[in-house]
């Protein structure tokens, strides 16, 4: 029948009975239908009628007789286009190039697989099927039926490698045992040349009838990698046939998906290569991610972009709360300024370490654990920048010890010009030392200082001084390490010092100084045993997937060479910064296969097609509106349920889709945490001191009942916390106890304590000692505070005074009252940029906890040491303004400012 044929032709010998079926259907009478019984009188008057058979209407008949020929002929199994018998009656062996450039064409790859299915099914011969794309664990070469052979093909998919013909010829050696006669041998090729084509064409026809399948004349293209071309992006796209002109779109992208530019290209006849510029700004090219060829699905044509493609990578380390686009924060200036030139990454400093930044700066940052001093400075001297800003943190920590990563000593403090107290005034800016990096650029004089943190005069200070004020004290010191620098800008990087941040120099400045790493585009990081662990890798369509359990992290020196079973192109590293590891190199091998010896066919244009199923869907759809007819007919289906019933049908036809489910990047969160942040909770730091930890819990669960009996907060139990392991983001207000000998907690919880006072917690640090205490560290409490205190990075402090936003949050208090009162409490001294104004730590030694325990009948559990329960009542009220203060920030400051707007509107 022309391009239709029929699996079991003899089926259709069942289509005679459909004369059989006629009859039997027009002698069957439609079901009785039901009538209201009339009243008696009416019914004598009903004459009797001769009662005759009724029969099935005829549209009715067509009905059933199509849906009876329609079954008979999917049970014959039709196909169109099947393919011609084949003479041979041996097995049929596939060998199939699953590689990125058979992807472009993929589906081809398919059917061809699924007409040898076809065929291996009706001739009931076995079929073996052998990829030639390297594979981590080899499959196995089983004989296959012609069903398991089209469920293979309907699963496989392209890998993003190149073929490895060399092993497959190895492995040709597993089909021994069953071929017994000739296979008819069909190699599904890429149409792309390796150096194992001819040696693979001789081992195949050693084993039977070889055809060789290829897309000759259909386009394949390869994106190789960038190079600079200006302010641009250079691509190079290469195709394999050039019989006809040619056009396409490179398309770039960032990280996020968002379609940063576009760049047509057009290719004439002949023409093989074109090189395509993709024109960005500085600012978007450092988004760059992905460039892809668009509508090619393969991952040949598609390059990654990482850190080592642009200008610079600068990490930034800011322990406080303040955003990149406040005027008060020091990394909005440096962002400002370096912004075209560069792109940023913010977090802690372990992950910009792990990151493939070149430069990382440390905007007043005073303290730096031991952990962090070393891994930082042997990030440095392995070739990284450290740009370091001065300010008050830095000089406080100055004044206790020496810091740690400076160029040259510091004096403790800081050297303010032109206040009350100062006989000097603001100080301009001096030139640059000649082997300095800054040497050339103009020096303005509108530029002034006023601020500054001091270094150590001396010899050492000379040498590493790069630029200086006008009085020759020290501007910016500096020193390589390594085949890194350290620098230190001796003022912040606000205008609160200086005007330096807002000049045209401090751009210039920070510039040079990012020039000066070896970490930069052009280098290559010499630790070949470090290992990058994958985060999204290609298919072979070209598609970025999240890795399986399966895929291995790679070394450096793995990333250099090139994509295999175990080297999965993909990114790798850090999520911040990863690095990208292409399928497509500068010199990679794109030429079309020629082998002598056997003819190399195109695929066949119209894939043979199994019409049984789309068949039985119709006779399913037809049976459906027989049964409705039916119901309609006998009076037992009325219009408003048959609506009722399409509906049904639709509803549940759109409920056949499956739904996608996003997978998130992040860890599952656990429990502890995810309750923490549903339910509001107070929380304490674990002593290991059953005692401590018992009152803790009784203290700041008396102080959550007055809490919810006199504010709008409703506090949960209290929670116990280890910063060690626990999420502390999650809570608002943490107390903790410190008792005597209490050890230095661990650089984790160190961190994750700073990470909670600079990201808006309050911290209220008790040593419980105020009677006893008559100085710092005058007590074993106070002993172990001030050993926390010099591995803690906290701003300078103040004692707090009632007119303290703590005093005035929601009562007015002239202090803040405990069981003792003897000594200051204090709180920061400048929280002018961080937090919203609000203080994020609070010391003191008044036991604050001992103050508020109560039993569940509301009985004190500790006596007051003074004032009686008024001096309770006090330290409830004192309790309820910190953790005010901790839940809605500095509201009650900024009523200061009523009066001033109430007269301006006149009120």
């Amino acid at each position: 029948m022309g391009a239709l044929s029929f699996s079991f032709p003899l089926i259709l010998g069942a289509l005679l009975t459909l004369p059989l079926i006629w009859l039997l259907l027009r002698a069957t009478p439609p079901s009785p239908k039901r009538e209201r019984f009339p009243a008696f009188v009416i019914l004598r008057q009903l004459k009797t009628a001769k009662e005759t058979p009724d029969r099935t209407p005829w549209w009715l008949l067509v009905l059933r007789l199509l849906l009876a020929a329609l079954i008979i002929i999917a049970l014959a199994g039709p196909i169109l286009n099947a393919p011609p018998a084949s003479e041979q009656n041996g097995p049929i062996v596939i060998v199939m190039d699953d590689t990125l450039i058979a992807a472009q064409h993929w589906e081809k790859r398919r059917d061809a697989l699924r007409e040898a299915a076809s065929e291996a099914a009706q001739a009931n011969r076995p079929l073996f099927l052998l990829t030639t794309a390297p594979q981590q664990i080899p499959s196995e070469i089983e004989p296959m039926t012609g069903e398991t052979a089209r469920k293979a093909a309907n699963s496989l998919n392209a890998t993003p490698f190149f073929a490895n013909r060399a092993e497959t010829i190895s492995r040709l050696a597993l089909l021994d045992t069953y071929l017994n006669e000739p296979a008819d041998i069909r190699w599904l090729s890429d149409g792309i040349s390796s150096d194992a084509d001819q040696d693979l064409v001789k081992a195949l026809n050693q084993r039977g009838n070889l055809s060789i399948y290829a897309d000759t004349t259909a386009p394949k293209y390869i994106l190789r990698p960038a190079e600079r071309a200006g302010d641009g992006m250079a691509f190079r796209v290469d195709r394999l046939n050039g019989a006809s002109e040619a056009e396409g779109i490179l398309v770039a992208i960032a990280s996020d998906g968002r379609e940063l530019g576009r760049a047509p290209f057009e290719m004439a006849q002949d023409e093989l290569s074109r090189d395509v510029t993709i024109n960005l700004p500085l600012a978007l090219s450092n988004e760059l991610s992905v460039v892809r060829i668009e509508a090619v699905s393969s991952a040949g044509a598609v390059q990654l972009s990482d850190a080592r493609n642009r200008r610079a990578l600068i990490g930034m380390v800011d322990r406080t709360e303040r955003s990149a686009a406040s005027l008060l924060s020091g990394a909005h200036y440096i962002q400002q300024s370096l912004s075209p030139y560069a792109a940023f990454i913010n977090g802690s400093l372990d992950s910009l370490l792990n990151s493939d930044a070149s430069v990382i700066i440390l905007d007043d940052v005073g303290k730096l654990r031991t952990s962090e001093t070393n891994a930082l400075q042997e990030w440095v001297e392995g070739g990284g920048v450290l740009i370091r800003f001065a300010g008050p943190v830095l000089a406080e920590a100055a004044q206790d010890s020496a810091p740690t990563l400076i160029p040259a000593p510091l004096r403790g403090g800081g050297r303010a010009f032109g206040g009350a107290l100062t006989w000097e005034t603001p100080q301009n800016l001096g030139g640059f030392a000649n082997d300095s990096p800054f040497s050339g650029l103009i020096v303005p004089k509108d530029v002034l200082v006023r601020r500054q943190v001091l270094a150590e005069p001396g010899g050492e200070t000379t040498e590493k001084t790069w630029a200086r004020l006008a009085d020759g004290t020290p501007l910016v010191t500096g020193t390589r390490t390594g085949s890194g620098v350290i620098a230190l800008f001796h003022v912040t990087a606000t205008p609160d010092w200086s005007d330096l941040p807002i000049s045209g120099l401090f751009v210039d400045m920070l510039r040079r100084l990012t020039f000066l790493s070896t970490i930069g585009p052009d280098a290559v990081n010499e630790g070949a045993n470090l290992k990058y662990p994958p985060l999204r890798l290609l298919d072979g369509q070209g598609r970025l997937n999240r890795p399986d359990e399966t895929a291995r992290a790679l070394t450096t020196a793995e990333l250099l060479l090139p994509p295999s079973a175990n080297r999965i192109p993909g990114f790798y590293g850090a999520q911040e910064a990863p690095l990208a590891f292409n399928a497509i190199s500068a010199d990679t091998f794109f030429e079309p296969i020629s082998v002598s010896g056997v003819e190399i066919k195109p695929y066949v244009s119209a894939p043979p097609k199994n019409l049984s199923a789309p068949i039985i869907f119709i006779a399913l759809i037809l049976l459906l509106l027989d049964g409705i007819a039916s119901l309609r007919i006998s009076g037992r289906l009325r219009i408003p349920a048959l609506a009722g019933l399409a509906a049904l049908i639709c509803l549940s036809a759109a409920t056949l889709q499956d739904p996608a489910y996003a997978q998130p990047l992040d860890p599952a969160i656990a429990g502890r945490t995810t309750d923490a942040a549903l339910v509001t909770r107070l929380a304490y730091i674990e002593t290991n001191d059953s005692e401590i930890d018992n009152l803790s819990e009784q203290g700041l669960a008396a102080l959550s009942r007055e809490l919810h009996r006199r504010t709008a907060i409703e506090p949960a139990a209290p929670a116990s916390i280890n910063p060690d392991t626990d999420d502390l983001s999650v809570y608002s207000f943490l107390y903790w106890p410190i008792a005597p000998g209490t050890p230095t907690p661990s650089d984790a919880a160190l961190a994750n304590i700073e990470n909670f006072i600079n990201f808006g917690g309050l911290l209220l640090i008790d040593t419980r000692d105020d009677e006893r205490s008559v100085g710092a560290g005058s007590t074993p409490e106070g002993e172990a505070l001030q050993r926390i205190l010099r591995k803690l990075n906290i701003p300078s402090l103040t004692p707090v005074t009632n007119q303290h936003v703590l005093t005035r949050s929601f009562y007015l208090l002239n202090g803040l009252t405990g069981r003792m009162n003897n000594n200051p409490v204090w709180v920061e001294a400048d929280t002018s940029g961080s937090n919203d104004g609000v203080t994020g730590v609070i010391i003191g030694g008044r036991d604050w906890a001992g103050a508020w325990a109560a039993d569940n009948f509301g009985r004190p559990l500790r006596p007051m040491g003074n004032g009686g329960p008024r001096g309770r009542e006090l330290a409830y009220r004192a309790g309820v303004n910190m953790v005010m203060v901790a839940f809605t920030g500095n509201y009650k400051s900024d009523q200061v400012h009523t009066p001033i707007l109430l007269e301006r509107l006149g009120k």
